[in-house]
């Protein structure tokens, strides 16, 4: 996988976890995106449940929002 942008809640990073500056969303040269954010903690993976093969990670909706605004004028 080539990654093409990296993106934080401060704009476009030059690396993972810049700083602290995570969760992120990956741009990757297939034309998909990864989302890096927080591990569920016990009681919400209770609460969510995924397909084989699929899983969540959360990030602060105003984080969500910033990353969105800026993928969109990608």
């Amino acid at each position: 996988m080539t990654i093409t942008k990296i993106i934080g809640e401060n704009g476009v990073l030059p690396k993972l976890c810049n700083n602290g500056a995570c969760p992120a969303a990956i741009i990757a040269e297939d034309g998909h995106a990864y989302i890096q954010g927080y591990e569920l903690a016990p009681a919400e993976k209770t609460e969510l449940s995924a397909p084989p093969g699929e899983g969540f990670v959360k990030m602060p909706l105003a984080t969500l929002q910033k990353i969105a605004a800026q993928v969109a004028l990608r």
